[in-house]
């Protein structure tokens, strides 16, 4: 079984410069580029996943690594957005139940499963970018502990 790649940022064990060096060429090597992201797909269901779209385009900086190769889970992650907002705008006014239950609260609870599963795969959630933080950090202590030693 093989373990989890984490980007060079998210790194918390001790690696050689040698290491990093080879590391940081490997996600060069396997960035695609982001310019595809720039204009929605035309697919989206609506215009609120639309403006999700370009919400979170505009959220992500030149050393994200969203890059092209996310375009259909980013695209998915927004229609699932988009869907769920609208389900639960219809909730507080509908009041149709079949045996107990309403059916848009099933609908509800998969596209929220569905949000949660993109957003964790594109970096959205606050359990993935915290990984991502605690990399920066440890890196950057590691960075100065070097440079200036324990003052």
């Amino acid at each position: 079984m093989w373990k989890i790649r984490k980007p060079l940022e998210a790194q918390t064990k001790h690696l050689t410069q040698e290491e990093k060096k080879i590391k940081q060429l490997e996600e060069e090597l396997v960035f695609v580029g982001n310019d595809q992201l720039e204009n929605p797909p035309e697919w989206l269901v609506n215009e609120i996943a639309v403006n999700e779209w370009i919400r979170l385009v505009e959220q992500f900086n030149k050393k994200s690594m969203i890059s092209n190769l996310d375009y259909n889970n980013l695209g998915a992650y927004c229609n699932a957005f988009a869907r769920y907002t609208s389900i639960v705008k219809n909730l507080k006014t509908d009041v149709m139940i079949v045996e107990d239950v309403n059916p848009l609260v099933n609908l509800e609870l998969k596209y929220s499963d569905e949000m949660k599963k993109y957003g964790a795969l594109l970096g959205l959630t606050m359990e993935s970018r915290l990984k991502v933080g605690s990399g920066i950090k440890t890196t950057s202590d590691e960075k100065l502990n070097k440079e200036f030693g324990d003052i």
